[in-house]
C-alpha cells in the first residue's frame, strides 16, 4: 500500500479493506460484532469510515479475519494515519456537515475533475471575489465569515506543491458574467483565471453559451482520483446544508463519462483563455452603450456583453 498522507484518503481506504476482508471471511457485521463484544453499528460506522477506529479495534478485527505479517502492518499503519488531525478540523464548525472529509479528499487526490455551473470553483477564487462571494451569505457573524475566507484561501496551497494535483476545471460561460463582488472584482477574478491557467498541471476549459443542453449542463460536481489504484473515483456534490459523496462506481462513472462529453464539447485551453482575457478587458473598458450600439463579438466566440 502507497501512504497517500491525507488521513481523509487513509480513512477512507481502511474501511474499504476492513469492509473487503470481512467479505472474504464470509463473516456478516453482525457475527463480527458478536466476536468483538460491540454494536453492530459500530462495526457499521468503521467499515464506511464514519468514524474514527483505535488501533486496538483493527487488531481484533485482523485477528478475526486471519489477516498477518505485511498486510497487516499496512492496515496498522493506516489506522495511525486516518486518526492523525488535518489543517481542515481546525474549521469543521464553520462550514457544513461532512465537509472535512471532502478537504481531506481534496488535499489527498492526484487527479481533480471539476465541472462548475454558476461559480468560479474556490481553488481558482482571488481574495476578494472568496470574500464578496462568502460575505453574501446572511446572518453570518464577521468572525464566521472569516475562518470561512482563510480556509478558502488555505485550500488553494495544494496547487503550489511540488507535486500538485492534476487539476482540469469545466466552466460554464455564466460564471464568467456573474459579477460577484462588482466589475473590479470579477475583472481581478478573470485575470487569475488566465494566469492559474498557464501552470502545467492545471487545465481551463469554458463551456460557451453557444454549446447549448449537454449531458451535464446545471450540475455542478467535483470527481477525486487518487494515485493508488487501491482508492477509487468519488463524486463530490455541494449543497446547500450538507455535501454529499457518491463512492459507488456506477454513480461515478457515470460522472466521468459526462465530464468527458462535456469536455469535448468545450473551447479548448487555449480559446477558453482567450475568451476570459476578453471578459476581463471589457470590465475594465467596458462599450458605449447608446440606442444604436450593439456590441459585435469577435468571430468565433460568444458575445461577451457582462450579464
Amino acid at each position: 500500500m502507497q501512504d497517500t498522507g491525507s488521513p481523509a484518503v487513509g480513512r477512507r481506504r481502511l474501511a474499504q479493506e476492513l469492509r473487503r476482508l470481512r467479505s472474504a471471511a464470509g463473516l456478516t457485521i453482525f457475527e463480527v460484532a458478536d466476536r468483538l463484544e460491540c454494536s453492530a453499528g459500530k462495526v457499521s460506522r468503521i467499515e464506511t469510515g464514519a468514524v474514527g477506529v483505535r488501533v486496538q479495534d483493527v487488531r481484533d478485527m485482523l485477528d478475526l479475519y486471519g489477516v498477518s505479517g505485511t498486510q497487516r502492518e499496512d492496515l496498522v499503519d493506516l489506522v495511525r494515519l486516518a486518526r492523525q488531525r488535518a489543517w481542515w478540523n481546525d474549521y469543521t464548525d464553520v462550514v457544513p456537515a461532512d465537509s472535512a472529509r471532502f478537504y481531506g479528499l481534496e488535499d489527498g487526490a492526484a487527479a481533480i475533475q471539476q465541472h462548475s455551473v454558476a461559480l468560479i470553483p474556490g481553488l481558482l477564487q482571488t481574495p476578494a471575489y472568496a470574500r464578496a462571494l462568502i460575505s453574501a451569505a446572511a446572518g453570518v457573524p464577521a468572525e464566521v465569515i472569516e475562518r470561512r475566507i482563510e480556509l478558502r484561501l488555505r485550500r488553494q496551497r495544494l496547487l503550489a506543491r511540488p507535486q500538485p494535483p492534476r487539476l482540469h476545471v469545466l466552466l460554464d460561460e455564466a460564471a464568467l458574467h456573474r459579477l460577484v463582488g462588482g466589475p473590479e472584482v470579477m475583472a481581478g477574478q478573470l485575470d487569475h483565471l488566465v494566469e492559474v491557467a498557464g501552470l502545467p498541471d492545471v487545465r481551463l476549459q469554458v463551456l460557451p453559451f453557444t454549446v447549448g443542453a449537454y449531458s451535464a449542463v446545471g450540475v455542478a460536481f467535483t470527481v477525486f482520483g487518487f494515485a493508488d489504484p487501491a482508492d477509487p473515483q468519488v463524486v463530490y456534490l455541494e449543497q446547500f446544508t450538507r455535501n454529499t459523496l457518491l463512492e459507488r462506481a456506477e454513480e461515478a462513472d457515470r460522472y466521468t463519462a459526462a465530464f468527458a462529453g462535456a469536455a469535448n464539447q468545450a473551447l479548448d485551453p487555449g480559446r477558453s483563455v482567450a475568451l476570459v482575457s476578453q471578459l476581463a478587458g471589457s470590465l475594465r473598458h467596458p462599450a458605449p452603450t447608446g440606442r444604436n450600439h450593439r456590441p459585435v463579438p469577435r468571430a468565433g466566440t460568444p458575445a461577451t456583453r457582462p450579464r
